[in-house]
């Protein structure tokens, strides 16, 4: 029966709808430009699953933006984390590129779509510039310890 209905707690997300960023990332990929299709993909990503299943959450939202808002601000001290991904196969940051922060912006949203993406991106950026770098290694190394369920320190 399509679209097929994927239980997201108590909301449904349609899955597999056809979204136009899917056959554009496709349609990248066969004309080489992987950069475009990771972008495509992240857009379809965000916009299109994690928005509607997690981000139009306004539990989610306060908690998020409250969060951010302790961390940049440390008011209290030592109650939040940063919002950062971590290109490693370790949950801790690393001080050696492979961790993208959110920023120190106290009013920045990661539930905001365009804010968000532009951390993805910004992420996928780096992913690209580490795998074009003396750090490859590092970053296949983590692939195969996350693929493998380990590694995590």
């Amino acid at each position: 029966e399509y679209p097929v209905l994927w239980p997201v707690g108590q909301e449904m997300l349609k899955f597999g709808t056809d979204y136009k960023e899917i056959l554009l990332a496709f349609e990248a990929i066969e004309a080489g430009n992987i950069a475009e299709s990771v972008a495509f993909l992240a857009t379809h990503e965000q916009v299109n699953i994690l928005q509607p299943s997690m981000y139009d959450d306004m539990g989610l939202k306060w908690l998020l933006r409250g969060n951010h808002a302790s961390y940049v601000t440390n008011l209290p001290s030592g109650a939040a984390q940063a919002i950062e991904l971590t290109l490693a196969s370790q949950c801790h940051p690393v001080d050696d590129g492979r961790t993208i922060g959110f920023g120190n912006n106290p009013v920045a949203n990661l539930a905001d779509v365009n804010q968000r993406m532009a951390f993805v991106l910004r992420a996928a950026g780096q992913f690209d510039s580490l795998l074009h770098s003396d750090k490859r290694e590092q970053i296949e190394q983590s692939i195969r310890d996350i693929a493998l369920g380990g590694g995590i320190r």
